[in-house]
């Protein structure tokens, strides 16, 4: 049998099948290494050694860390076919400058018969002499590729950190180096949250954009920029919406400002892209004019949280009920599911245990339960949180009194502790006129002088709790005052929202008796719930209040604590109640 080499020395100049192949990479030099430069120097050759070229194969653009690219794939097909017999490149860096791969083709190209010649480096894949030096040529070819990738990330990072945007996120155009709204996309992201707030899973969003003509953000950028991403899937093509797309407008703060660079992190050269911890990110507040604000978005978190927890579903063509996610059976741990009753009086919807749902009787019992029944719970619960609120106000009065008289303590007691600090910094000073008239040695003067400082940071910690102890928020009062006029509003209107009811409420819990008389409880999210655990501290501290100290420094860290989720709670309510006069609730659902 011949051997390959043996075929290709006894096989005449004039019948060889050769081809060559170029590439040019995006960070190459373009005028050493231009395509047409190539060209030239393997036709130049060609033609010195009387070889016929029947084609130039290329890759324009294209990184040597990969190999799939569409000209090298096409001369594998031809060497498969086997229509080859010689491969002429510029170098071998050409080829590709992953040494494993380029390794491997090399192999698979000698064994198929097919004589790769490097014109420039004077390199034949058939000569055995050469496999040292092409050993070498492809660690120094892989080496230049990471190295030019190191400098490109590092580059690209001083970017991010400077605030770079490539291209901007769906609702914002780029026009001449600035990033503005844009009006006609950010509608449909206003839209997008409304609906999402108001009890409408991503599936049914992302159906009723596609079902009403709203053009999608891929539709956008193949129309201002003449870009395709997912090429091939059906709906790029054809304009549809994905419940995906829906999510991942709702989860991205870039609507409420904020650019976040350095997400993710992708290597050409060992072919992996990784999505990197939120702390790695590299975050610009107030970056982007808003579209959304923050309590809307902040509202919207809190329920694909919740949905996403809790696995809820809404059926089909339905929006998802307002308890969904919120009612546990205490009795056995399972979730419940919303079922619409219709009888001669009309329709209501009512809650059962899924378990029950699922396996009858012998796992657990219904828990029935209306919406109806359940609202009016709310209310009564909410109205008892409401005057265990009020009297904790009255409550706070008594302690801030109290107060005031002990903070004359926690001055005096201050003003002690930086006169120590004051006396024991004059005491280094000492030592340094010791150590520089040789009283005292180096080693003697650096232990004294860490012991003291010790003790100044040992009192410096002390007056920088009295400070935080002392200060009882000037706002706690007002904000515990803002939580009851908003429970009495939602009292008054009795029309809670269901984004409002994600809002206030953690969980709900159901029981049943053996008679079927169910026993409800409910858990309510902060910073309500600290009205009743504040109202149990008063309870069990305020006959001692005034003699132990240490009471009062935790009713004073739950107040402030209480003051600041307070008001968070009250703008996302204040928000909410503006938002329907805003947009529109019925305006906005067209047709739903």
């Amino acid at each position: 049998m011949t051997s390959s080499t043996e075929k290709i020395k006894k096989t005449p100049v004039q019948q060889l099948r050769v081809y060559g192949y170029v590439r040019l990479s995006r960070d190459e030099d373009k005028e050493q290494n231009s395509l047409n430069n190539q060209k030239k120097i393997i036709m130049d050759y060609a033609r010195q050694k009387d070889y016929d070229i029947i084609e130039i194969l290329e890759d324009d653009n294209i990184s040597g860390m990969t190999f799939d690219r569409p000209g090298l794939n096409r001369l594998k097909e031809l060497v498969e076919e086997r229509l080859v017999d010689v491969i002429l490149v510029k170098d071998l860096s050409r080829l590709g400058r992953h040494k494993a791969y380029t390794a491997l083709l090399l192999d698979d190209l000698r064994s198929a018969g097919v004589k790769v010649i490097s014109v420039t480096e004077n390199i034949d894949n058939f000569n055995e002499n050469d496999d040292l030096v092409i050993g070498i040529k492809q660690i120094l070819n892989e080496q230049y590729a990471k190295d030019i990738s190191r400098k490109i990330r590092s580059a690209f990072k001083q970017k991010q950190k400077e605030g770079l945007v490539i291209i901007p996120p769906f609702g914002y155009i780029k026009e001449n180096g600035q990033i503005k709204i844009d009006e006609e996309c950010a509608e449909i992201v206003r839209l997008i949250f409304k609906l999402y707030i108001n009890g409408y899973g991503a599936k049914k969003i992302a159906d009723y954009l596609t079902s009403h003509h709203y053009h999608t953000p891929s539709w956008y950028q193949k129309q201002r920029m003449g870009k395709t991403f997912h090429k091939g899937k059906k709906w790029v093509g054809e304009d549809i919406w994905s419940d995906r797309t829906i999510l991942r407008i709702i989860e991205n703060d870039a609507y409420i400002g904020t650019l976040r660079c350095g997400v993710s992190t992708r290597s050409v050269i060992y072919n992996y892209k990784k999505t990197l911890p939120k702390e790695e990110h590299i975050v610009h507040e107030n970056f982007y004019t808003p579209i959304i604000d923050k309590e809307t978005w902040e509202l919207a978190q809190i329920i694909r949280k919740n949905r996403s927890e809790n696995n809820i579903r809404a059926s089909t063509n339905n929006k998802i009920h307002r308890y969904a996610g919120l009612i546990i059976c205490q009795d056995c741990g399972a979730s419940f599911v919303a079922k619409r009753r219709k009888t001669k009086e009309g329709e209501y919807i009512e809650y059962v245990c899924n378990a029950y749902h699922r396996f009858g009787r012998s796992l657990c019992t219904p828990h029935r339960i209306r919406e109806s029944e359940l609202d009016e719970i709310v209310y009564q619960y909410l109205e008892k949180v409401k005057d265990v609120a009020t009297e904790n106000i009255k409550k706070v009065e008594k302690l801030m009194e109290d107060w005031n008289e002990r903070k004359k303590d926690y001055n005096k007691t201050i003003e002690k502790i930086q006169t120590q600090i004051i006396d024991l910094k004059e005491e280094i000073k000492q030592y340094a006129k010791q150590l520089a008239k040789n009283l005292i040695t180096e080693e003697l003067f650096k232990e004294l002088t860490q012991e003291t400082n010790e003790k100044i940071a040992l009192l410096e910690e002390q007056i920088k709790a009295l400070n935080e102890a002392k200060e009882l928020s000037k706002n706690a009062k007002l904000a515990m005052e803002n939580s009851v006029e908003t429970l009495k509003r939602i009292l008054n209107e009795r029309n809670i929202e269901d984004s409002e009811l994600q809002l206030l409420i953690n969980k709900i819990y159901i029981k049943e008796d053996e008679s079927g008389k169910l026993d409800v409880s409910i858990k309510l999210n902060s910073p309500l719930d600290y009205h009743l655990t504040l109202a149990n501290a008063f309870t069990e501290s305020t006959d001692r209040w005034v003699y132990d100290y240490s009471v009062i420094d935790i009713l004073i860290e739950m107040i402030n604590r209480f003051a600041t989720l307070t008001n968070e709670l009250s703008e996302q309510y204040n928000k909410n109640a503006g938002g329907r006069a805003g947009i529109g609730r019925q305006a906005c659902l067209r047709g739903m």
